[in-house]
C-alpha cells in the first residue's frame, strides 16, 4: 500500500528552510567578523589618540613643573636644580639656536636714530610628539598643536605694570636630546647681566637710564610660538602689538616724556607730555620762575608762557603781563584754550592767586633777597578761577577773534561736573588744569615763550609733573640677561 505524498507547495516551502540554515550561520558570521574588525580598528586609533593626548598632557605638566624650577636658577635663587619628565613616547632637546628676541629705542634723541639694548637667541627645552610641541622658552611654557596654533601655558619673565616693565631674559645654553621618559637639569654658570639701565651710552652720550625718555622701545621675537607670545603682549600690555612675518611678533610701546623733576627749557623749547592716560591723569604739575640773574631781587617785566598746539586745538599757560616787579606783588594767571583754532576761546583768570616771594636761595648771605615765582597748577587747597576773556593777556596766541566760547562744556571726562560755563561764572583751578590737559592729550609739547623781553631766567627756573602713563607707554625699564646651561638624559 503505498503512502500518501506531501503536498507541493508544503515541500518548496521545507527544501527552502533547509537551504536557509547554512547561509543565515554565514551571515551572521560575517556580520560579526566585520563589526569586530570594525571596533578593533576605529577602538585602537582612539586608543592611540587618548594615549597621545595622555602623553602630551603629561608633557605639559613636567614643563610646567620645569618652568618653575629653571626659574630660580635664572634668576639666582638655586645654583642647580633638576626635574624627571615621565613621559614614555616623544622626545626632548635642548636647542639654544631656538628663538630670537631684538630691543631697541627707537627715536631715542628725537631724529628717528635707533640704539640696539638687546639682540640675542633665547633658547628652547623642547617635547616633540609628532607635529605637537610643548617648550620652555624665555622663562615660559608654550605649547603648538598639529594644526599650526599656539597658545601659552605658563606665562614668561615679561612683567609690564603701570609703565614699568621688566625683562629677565632667560636665555637657554646646550645641546642633546633623549628619547622618552629623562631627566632635564639646569645650572647657572655665572651672574647675571644688566642690559638698562646700565652705564652703556647712546651716540649722544647720554647713559641708559630711567626714566626712559623720547622715542618708543620696540621688543621682537622670532619664534615658532609668536602668535602666543603676541597674545600674551596683547594682554598686558596696550601697546602696538604686529605679526610682521610668520613666526614673529613685535609689541611697541611709548616712552613717557617728561616726568618728575624738570630743569626749565629755555624760550622755543618744551617740555614733552607723551603717553598720558585718559581722563584727569594729571596728578601734579608746577613750577618755578626767577630772573635771568637768578640773585635779581626784581623781575625786568614778568610775561611769561607754556604753550602748546595740537591740530585746531591751542592751550596757553600766562604768568604776569601786569607790570609786576618786586616783592610780595600779586601776579596774574591765565589759562587760555581754543578748539577751533583760534576764533573761540575759553579763558580762566586769576589775579591774586599767585604771588612774588623774595628771600635767600641755597643759604646765600642776603646781599639783596633774591625774587621768584611759585606756580601750582593742581594745588588741593580749592583755588578758584574766573570764567573770561584772556587772549590779550597771552604771550603767544595773541591774534585772531577773542571772543569767548558760549558753549564750554566740561564734559568729556568722568570727573568733570558736566557744566556750562559763562562770563563770570567760577571753577576750581586743579580741576580746569586737569581738564584741558586730558583735552589736549594723551601727548604734546608745552613749549617756553618769553614775552617783553621778560628777563626769565630758565636755566635757574625748574618744576614738576607727574601723570599716570597709559598701557602703551614705558616709563621705567629693566632688562637683564640670566644664561641657564641646560642637559637632558
Amino acid at each position: 500500500m503505498s503512502r500518501s505524498r506531501s503536498p507541493w507547495l508544503y515541500r518548496f516551502v521545507r527544501d527552502r528552510q533547509s537551504q536557509a540554515e547554512p547561509l543565515g550561520v554565514i551571515l551572521v558570521i560575517g556580520l560579526v567578523l566585520v563589526s569586530t574588525t570594525v571596533v578593533v580598528t576605529f577602538g585602537f586609533s582612539a586608543i592611540e589618540s587618548v594615549q597621545s593626548r595622555s602623553e602630551l598632557d603629561r608633557a605639559e605638566n613636567g614643563m610646567t613643573l620645569l618652568d618653575s624650577r629653571l626659574s630660580t636658577v635664572a634668576l639666582g635663587d638655586s645654583e642647580r636644580q633638576s626635574v624627571d619628565l615621565p613621559t614614555s613616547n616623544g622626545g626632548y632637546t635642548v636647542d639654544e639656536d631656538a628663538g630670537t628676541i631684538r630691543i631697541v629705542h627707537r627715536n631715542y634723541d628725537e631724529s628717528n636714530d635707533t640704539k640696539l639694548v638687546s639682540n640675542t637667541s633665547l633658547g628652547a627645552i623642547v617635547y616633540r610628539s609628532g607635529d605637537e610641541s610643548i617648550a620652555y622658552q624665555g622663562g615660559g611654557v608654550w605649547r603648538r598643536y598639529d594644526d599650526g596654533s599656539t597658545r601659552m601655558v605658563s606665562p614668561p619673565e615679561f612683567h609690564y605694570r603701570e609703565g614699568s616693565l621688566t625683562f629677565p631674559l632667560v636665555r637657554i645654553r646646550g645641546n642633546g636630546s633623549a628619547a622618552g621618559r629623562t631627566t632635564v637639569g639646569a645650572s647657572a654658570p655665572g651672574t647675571s647681566e644688566s642690559l638698562y639701565p646700565t652705564n652703556e651710552t647712546y651716540p649722544d652720550d647720554s647713559e641708559y637710564q630711567n626714566p626712559v625718555e623720547n622715542g618708543t622701545v620696540v621688543v621682537t621675537i622670532w619664534s615658532e610660538y609668536a602668535e602666543a607670545w603676541g597674545s600674551y603682549f596683547e594682554t598686558r600690555t596696550d601697546g602696538n602689538v604686529t605679526y610682521p612675518a610668520s613666526n614673529q611678533v613685535t609689541v611697541e610701546l611709548l616712552s613717557i616724556g617728561t616726568l618728575g623733576d624738570f630743569q626749565m627749557p629755555p624760550e622755543t623749547q618744551g617740555v614733552t607730555v607723551r603717553g598720558m592716560d585718559g581722563g584727569h591723569s594729571l596728578d601734579d604739575f608746577s613750577f618755578t620762575i626767577r630772573p635771568q640773574d637768578t640773585e635779581e631781587s626784581s623781575f625786568s617785566n614778568l610775561d611769561w608762557s607754556f604753550y602748546a598746539r595740537e591740530g585746531q586745538e591751542e592751550f596757553e599757560i600766562h604768568v604776569g603781563g601786569n607790570g609786576v616787579n618786586d616783592c610780595n606783588e600779586d601776579v596774574t594767571l591765565s589759562i587760555y584754550y581754543s578748539d577751533d583754532g583760534g576764533d573761540t576761546h575759553h579763558g580762566w583768570y586769576s589775579d591774586d592767586y599767585l604771588e612774588t616771594e623774595c628771600g635767600e636761595v641755597n643759604g646765600k648771605p642776603a646781599d639783596g633777597d633774591e625774587i621768584w615765582v611759585d606756580v601750582d597748577l593742581t594745588p588741593e587747597d580749592g583755588t578758584d578761577m574766573t570764567f573770561k576773556k584772556v587772549k590779550n593777556d597771552n604771550v603767544h596766541f595773541k591774534s585772531g577773534s577773542k571772543s569767548l566760547a558760549g558753549d564750554a562744556r566740561f564734559e568729556s571726562h568722568s570727573p568733570d561736573p558736566n557744566v556750562t560755563y559763562s562770563s563770570g561764572n567760577t571753577e576750581n583751578l586743579t580741576l580746569v588744569t586737569r581738564h584741558y590737559f586730558a583735552e589736549m592729550g594723551p601727548s604734546f609739547d608745552l613749549i617756553v615763550a618769553d614775552g617783553n623781553n621778560a628777563g626769565i631766567g630758565e636755566s635757574g627756573s625748574s618744576g614738576y609733573i607727574y601723570y599716570g602713563g597709559s598701557g602703551k607707554v614705558v616709563t621705567y625699564l629693566h632688562i637683564t640677561e640670566h644664561n641657564v646651561t641646560a642637559t637632558v638624559g
